[in-house]
């Protein structure tokens, strides 16, 4: 939780919780497995004991900005931290800050003792960083309380919307990839009505990947290649027969998503819509996904559409 807050909060960094979790125990895991490899077994205790030390160095950086996050009525409004809370509050972070601060000052005596020849590089390294600790701390602690009394509690901001008129997107020419399945129809029927409305030219699409294809290209000649050439002839025909502007093309390639995008890039359409299965997780593992390559590599609208339920 710390992390996703940090990440997406703080860095605005949003990553999916699976890459996340690996990322951070990655981070925790690999320094420890190769302490161990490289110093055995007894380096454990040792191991253990650094951790937590950084663990306590690290904890008046989350305590001091909860207290003031907690205790701002502006942000917490009725849940703002009462004063008899934020004066246990800050007892309990200064009593927090002087232990470690205690903790700090003996382990790096105690380096210092242990370092023989290097005794002065440890100690100006140490004390080095102690510094920067310490004014860091009090940045995090008195800011707040300077800039609160210097310019008030300031509510959350966002985007002024006095004055500004929505835009109506217009499209002109819409992409609609097919592949032969059932939710062809969901997609088409999504894309005709979109056509209808906005008097747009319609682009259907489909990528043949079968191994025939694979080899010869566009060169390829099948019973499949023509089956799919008379189906997408048969939805234009459907509708043109109702005014829709429409245009067919059938691409060979390995990849359907890297062709889609290759496509769409030659013809610049205004918008994209395409047909989602609705599966995820092994089976996108197993059958593949489209989606969200192709929405990764395009900079235009996107449309998806999915089978609703019941």
């Amino acid at each position: 939780m710390a992390g996703q807050v940090v990440m997406e909060g703080f860095l605005d960094v949003r990553v999916r919780p699976w890459l996340r979790r690996l990322i951070t125990r990655m981070l925790a895991v690999v320094p420890a497995a190769l302490t161990i490899y490289f110093a055995g077994d007894k380096s454990t205790l040792g191991l253990l004991l650094l951790s937590q030390a950084i663990l306590s160095i690290q904890l008046p950086f989350a305590i001091v900005p909860l207290i003031h996050f907690t205790s701002d009525r502006t942000r917490m409004g009725a849940f703002a931290n009462a004063l008899w809370v934020r004066v246990l509050a800050w007892i309990t972070a200064i009593v927090v800050i002087g232990l470690n601060s205690w903790l700090a000052y003996a382990s790096i005596k105690d380096w210092m003792d242990g370092a023989g020849a290097w005794r002065g590089l440890v100690g100006t390294v140490a004390i080095s960083v102690s510094v920067v600790l310490v004014f860091l701390l009090l940045w995090v602690t008195f800011e707040p309380i300077i800039t609160s009394r210097r310019l008030g509690r300031a509510a959350l901001q966002y985007p002024a919307t006095e004055g500004v008129a929505a835009i109506a997107p217009v499209y002109h020419r819409i992409l609609v990839p097919l592949d032969h399945t059932a939710l062809d129809l969901l997609a088409v029927g999504h894309a005709t009505a979109m056509a209808k409305l906005y008097g747009a030219k319609l682009n259907l699409l489909h990528v043949e990947e079968g191994v025939t294809s694979q080899v010869y290209g566009g060169d390829a000649d099948t019973a499949e290649v023509e089956a799919g050439q008379a189906y997408l002839d048969r939805i234009a025909q459907s509708m043109r027969s109702q005014g829709i502007e429409v245009e067919t093309a059938i691409l060979h390639s390995t990849s359907p998503r890297k062709e889609i995008v290759r496509y769409a890039h030659e013809i610049h359409p205004d918008l994209l819509i395409m047909a989602a299965h609705g599966h995820g997780g092994l089976k996108d593992l197993i059958f593949g996904t489209t989606i969200g390559p192709v929405r990764h590599n395009l900079d235009i609208p996107i449309l998806i559409v999915r089978p609703g339920k019941g």
